[in-house]
């Protein structure tokens, strides 16, 4: 059975704090687990995050679509904005850290959203930006619940 819960925010960090607060105590009450539980919707959160405060910054957007989806293997995260065509999924690495005396400003955010989530997808349907992140659900033991 899935599980779903829908937001409509404005594109301001007070919302970006609703929508983490929320994504948080949702997982924590369907998925209750030890570190293992804490470790994956911490990550999933984190992502959540710099998705959201990069669309309160770049998007231009009137309002932010959240809709969270859960069943017995994974949730998803996803984010929808109306606005021109922007895939900040295109290209994204780990920004180059230079020489320890100056570290670049910004752009790590999507590589972070890279490294802790299982999927990250973009699509541009009818005028709005759609981006999905998907995070596999880790149970007690370490393992995701198809045992891998």
């Amino acid at each position: 059975m899935t599980r779903t819960l829908a937001f409509q925010i404005a594109p301001d960090f007070a919302g970006v704090d609703l929508v983490r607060t929320a994504l948080k105590e949702f997982c924590n009450e369907i998925y209750i687990g030890g570190p293992e539980a804490e470790a994956w919707i911490g990550d999933l959160c984190l992502a959540a995050t710099e998705a959201m405060n990069n669309a309160v910054e770049h998007s231009g957007a009137e309002k932010v679509e959240i809709e969270i989806f859960a069943n017995k293997t994974e949730v998803v995260f996803r984010m929808i904005t109306r606005g021109e065509k922007f895939d900040p999924t295109a290209g994204v690495s780990m920004p180059v850290l230079g020489d320890g005396d100056e570290l670049q400003e910004g752009g790590f955010g999507l590589a972070i959203i890279k490294e802790i989530v299982d999927s990250v997808r973009y699509e541009y349907i009818d005028g709005k930006n759609v981006m999905t992140l998907g995070k596999g659900i880790i149970d007690k033991k370490g393992e995701s619940e198809d045992g891998n």
